[in-house]
C-alpha cells in the first residue's frame, strides 16, 4: 500500500527567548490514517536546552495543520505552561461526530444561566448559517438559557443567512464591531458560553453598530477524520 506525503513547511518562527522553534510536517495518506503526531527529530545546542524540533502529523488536512501550527506558536510565544494547556483542553467539549447534531445539554444550560444570572440583561442578534443543517436548532438551544435570564433576541427570532464576511468563520463566534472595544454584553456572552465549555471566537465586523453583538453559528469545525473524507 503506497502512501503519499505532503510537506507543508509549517515552521514556527519565534524569538530566541527560551522558546524552541518547531517544524510540523503533515503527511496526507491515500488510505485514511488515524490522526496523530509524533516527535520525528530533535537537535539541541551543546550548552542550552534549545534547538530544532520536528513533529510529524498524519491524518490531518492542510487547513487543520495550519491551525495546529498557530496553536503551538501561541504556546511558545506566550510561554504557556503545556501542562496547564492540556488541563484546559480537558474542559473543552468535543465536537459531535459527523452526522450527529450539535446541541446544548442540561448541564451547559445551567452553567450559562449561572454565569449570567444577577447581571444586566441585554439584547443580541443570532444568525445561523443558512446551509448548515444543525445550525438553526443549535442556535435555538443556545438562545433558550439566554432568554431564561431575561436576554432578548433581536426580532425574537434566529436569522438564517450566510453573509460573506462570516461564511469562513467555523464554529461559534461572538461578532462585534471592534474586538478591541467589544461591548460588555458581548464579553459577558462569550464568558457565559466559555463557562459552559462552549468555545467561541471573538470576531470584528465593521458593519455592526458600536454597541451591537451578534452570535454566529457557522459550519462545524472540520476535524481531521472528517476532512480526510
Amino acid at each position: 500500500m503506497t502512501r503519499s506525503a505532503l510537506a507543508l513547511g509549517l515552521f514556527l518562527v519565534v524569538s530566541a527567548t527560551g522558546a524552541t522553534p518547531v517544524a510540523i510536517s503533515v503527511a496526507r495518506a491515500e488510505d485514511a490514517a488515524p490522526a496523530g503526531c509524533t516527535l520525528a527529530s530533535a537537535s539541541f545546542l551543546s550548552q542550552a536546552d534549545l534547538g530544532d524540533v520536528t513533529i510529524n502529523c498524519t491524518g490531518l488536512s492542510e487547513e487543520f495543520g495550519k491551525q495546529l501550527t498557530e496553536i503551538l506558536t501561541r504556546i511558545l510565544k506566550n510561554r504557556l505552561d503545556p501542562q496547564m494547556v492540556l488541563a484546559k483542553l480537558e474542559e473543552v467539549d468535543q465536537v459531535p461526530p459527523e452526522g450527529v447534531a450539535r446541541t446544548v445539554d442540561e448541564n451547559q444550560r445551567h452553567l450559562i444561566i449561572q454565569s449570567l444570572i444577577g447581571k444586566p440583561a441585554a439584547q443580541i442578534a443570532i444568525t445561523a448559517h443558512l446551509s448548515v443543517e444543525d445550525s438553526a436548532e443549535y442556535a435555538k438551544a443556545l438562545a433558550t438559557p439566554l432568554m431564561m435570564v431575561g436576554w432578548q433576541i433581536e426580532g425574537n427570532q434566529v436569522r438564517r443567512a450566510a453573509p460573506k464576511s462570516l461564511d469562513p468563520v467555523q464554529g461559534l463566534a461572538v461578532v462585534v464591531r471592534d474586538r478591541g472595544a467589544a461591548p460588555q454584553k458581548g464579553l459577558q456572552l462569550r464568558a457565559a458560553l466559555a463557562a459552559a465549555h462552549i468555545s467561541t471566537a471573538l470576531v470584528s465586523d465593521p458593519a455592526l453598530a458600536p454597541d451591537a453583538t451578534l452570535l454566529w453559528i457557522g459550519r462545524r469545525v472540520a476535524l481531521p477524520a472528517e476532512a480526510a473524507k
